[in-house]
């Protein structure tokens, strides 16, 4: 395994692999890619009928998103509703508590697949070592 091109985390409940091979770098990606449809209406996540205002979500972060994706329940996916360890770096909580939007971020899509950052830094953001 060539670890140039390859980080891999191992967590207590599996293990997660993430590849650069084949990836664009940076320097040549877009500066943003599309959003999926989905995500350019509000109302598929935001309550826009009788409010003040359309902060408030239909559902907590995690729900709205396995609405949408329900396999990413599977063992190997990425725990979600638990306090991690440690304060991950540049990466939003709710209630102290990981959600799908601790490392996806709903309205922008810079790295693709809604990513905060690049993958490569996402997951040493909480996993260091």
């Amino acid at each position: 395994m060539d670890m140039r091109r390859t980080a891999v985390v191992l967590l207590s409940w599996s293990a997660i692999t993430v590849s650069c091979a084949g990836a664009t770098p940076p320097a040549t990606r877009p500066a943003s890619f599309p959003l999926p449809a989905s995500k350019t209406d509000c109302a598929t996540c935001h309550v826009t009928e009788g409010t003040k205002t359309s902060a408030a979500l239909k559902k907590a972060p995690s729900g709205l998103c396995l609405e949408c994706h329900p396999d990413r329940v599977a063992p190997q996916e990425h725990r979600v509703g638990i306090a991690p360890s440690l304060e991950p770096k540049k990466l939003p909580l709710a209630d102290g508590k990981m959600t799908c939007v601790t490392c996806h971020d709903p309205h922008k899509n810079p790295y693709g697949t809604l990513l905060r950052m690049p993958e490569t830094e996402l997951c040493l953001a909480c996993h260091p070592y």
